[in-house]
């Protein structure tokens, strides 16, 4: 079996910079956040900034569970909850922590308007 583009990237990342594959994950969804507050200059308790990064989010595991069908075919059944329930944990990494930015920068503007 041969690696997807996908896995080939991600390793050759891992290769360059030695951090968990869990890091980059937060990076692209911080870079999402922050570029989509900067490019639309939208402050950075505005939720739907949060939006482009959960679409890229749910297309890389997307693209990941294909090449694990693709690859492996149905021999996975077995496994399949496992492997949807990884796929769905590396959503919640790249998602919460600008989840979190957004409910902090909430919190501090309405606690600066009283």
């Amino acid at each position: 079996m041969h690696p997807s583009w996908l896995e080939r990237f991600k390793s050759t990342l891992v290769a360059i910079f030695p951090f968990p594959g869990e890091v980059f994950l937060v990076l692209a969804g911080l870079g999402c956040y922050l570029g989509t507050c900067a490019i639309l200059r939208r402050p950075f308790s505005w939720a739907w900034a949060l939006v482009p990064g959960l679409l890229l989010s749910l297309a890389i595991e997307a693209w990941e569970i294909q090449d694990h069908w693709g690859a492996e075919g149905f021999a996975l059944r077995g496994q399949t909850l496992a492997i949807l329930g990884r796929h769905l944990r590396d959503v919640a990494i790249m998602n919460l922590p600008p989840a979190a930015i957004v409910a902090v920068a909430h919190w501090l503007e309405r606690a600066a308007a009283r």
